[in-house]
């Protein structure tokens, strides 16, 4: 499978990019279109740790 670097969160609507496979998890945008608190990365497991379900933005 291909790497897919455009992602949203199933229960936010949050939209996240993932520039290198494996690498770090960037918020680009809410789901109201504006800009996230942070733009700091993250790894998988943090954000899955905090209740985040990503998948490939459609």
């Amino acid at each position: 499978m291909a790497h897919v670097r455009d992602l949203v969160d199933v229960r936010s609507g949050d939209e996240f990019d993932q520039p290198v496979p494996f690498g770090l998890v960037y918020p680009l945008r809410a789901a109201d279109g504006s800009e996230p608190p942070s733009q700091r990365g993250r790894t998988w497991e943090h954000l899955a740790a905090s209740g985040r379900e990503l998948r490939p933005a459609s």
